[in-house]
């Protein structure tokens, strides 16, 4: 059976609260008012399937839902969990962990995406060279074959930055990434020249977070802020799988965190000439 994806959980985990909201805690109570059987809507809701965007109003409506834009937003999110099933990575789906999977379908759909990275170059800026390196050292992965595989699929990611409706992408990395030539000198210096490309993109920021005796909420540790058509996301990388973040308030927080780093790093402008002179002494 396919993992639920990370919209689809969501989706279900709303429905659920839009009913207990409603007052109707039986789930046959609300079957029957949706004209559906008691275990489809417990498959909903527990994230296990899907629901086509034309099945939201009628329960919406059983729910007495009328917002505007909560019928909307999960108009969406629906119609977005359909569009999931198609994407090019179900191909290699077999191969990657489910919440690595999310992260890919997340980006495929955002509308910006705003990274911290601590310690190495964000993903969706890393060259071939680089990411096979860290790749191999640091995924586990058992054969060249795997390797390959991981790194086919981290370079295709990067289609979002240059596609029909390319992302805008905000990336804040911390001197520490620049710090540690992962790869060896003229990997690292390759990658350097061009993250520099990459900044020059229309849509794409980069800037860098100098060493500083002050803290800063960059101390936690590195993270990404998805921005969806209806739903925001925050991502968090371990070192086995992969944490998402939905809820609003603490998305909020990590967007102001976003924001603090921001005014503490240097200028985008500060940033390309930083880089450069890096690359010129590798």
């Amino acid at each position: 059976m396919d993992v639920p994806s990370l919209r689809q959980r969501w989706l279900g985990a709303k429905l659920a609260e839009l009913r207990l909201h409603a007052g109707i805690p039986s789930l046959a109570i609300a079957a029957e008012r949706c004209r559906r059987s008691t275990g489809s809507l417990s498959r909903i809701e527990n994230g296990l399937v899907g629901i086509p965007p034309r099945d939201i109003p009628p329960i919406l409506d059983a729910y007495q839902v009328t917002d505007p834009a909560v019928r909307q937003k999960l108009m969406v999110v629906a119609a977005e969990i359909q569009q999931e099933r198609r994407g090019w990575w179900v191909e290699h789906s077999d191969a990657l962990a489910p919440s690595y999977v999310d992260l890919i379908r997340l980006e495929a759909t955002a509308t910006e995406i705003r990274t911290y990275e601590t310690f190495l170059i964000p993903g969706l800026l890393q060259t071939e060279a680089y990411a096979r390196v860290f790749v191999a050292a640091m995924r586990g992965l058992s054969s060249e074959t795997e390797v390959e595989e991981f790194v086919t699929v981290r370079m295709t990611r990067k289609a979002v930055l240059t596609g029909g409706r390319p992302v805008v992408l905000r990336a804040l990395i911390n001197e520490a990434a620049l710090r540690h030539p992962i790869g060896g000198t003229e990997i690292f210096r390759e990658q350097i020249k061009y993250l520099c490309e990459c900044a020059d993109r229309p849509g794409v920021t980069v800037q860098v977070l100098p060493f500083t005796d002050r803290p800063h909420p960059g101390m936690s540790g590195a993270f990404t802020i998805l921005k969806l058509p209806q739903l925001d996301v925050v991502h968090i990388e371990a070192m086995n799988t992969d944490m998402y973040l939905e809820d609003e308030h603490a998305v909020m927080q990590y967007l102001h965190a976003y924001d603090r780093l921001c005014e503490i790093a240097w200028s985008p402008e500060e940033t390309v000439r930083y880089l450069a002179e890096l690359a010129d002494t590798l």
